[in-house]
């Protein structure tokens, strides 16, 4: 579970909503657990009409523990399948 940290705002022109776009970055190019609580992993960018109007850090809002075997197992799988073949579905 990820989010931008503490409670905020951004203020946009009325009906401008539509237009309001956001991104994020991660600082490596995949997250692997242990996560701590707070840890930052990356920044969210908001946009408007393509312009970056505000940047926030993206942080970690649970601890994320370490799997177990099969669990890590499974998560080795899926990443070398997103890696071999993740382009074909983006």
């Amino acid at each position: 579970n990820l989010g931008a940290g503490e409670a905020g705002s951004v203020t946009i022109p009325r009906g401008q909503l539509k237009n309001l776009k956001a991104s994020y970055t991660l600082t490596e190019p995949q997250l692997t657990a242990p996560l701590k609580k707070g840890q930052v992993v990356g920044t969210i960018d908001f946009q408007l009409n393509g312009k970056s109007i505000e940047q926030r850090p993206l942080i970690v809002m649970e601890n994320v523990e370490e799997g177990g075997f099969f669990g890590r197992m499974w998560d080795f799988v899926m990443m070398k399948f997103h890696q071999w073949f993740g382009s074909w579905f983006s």
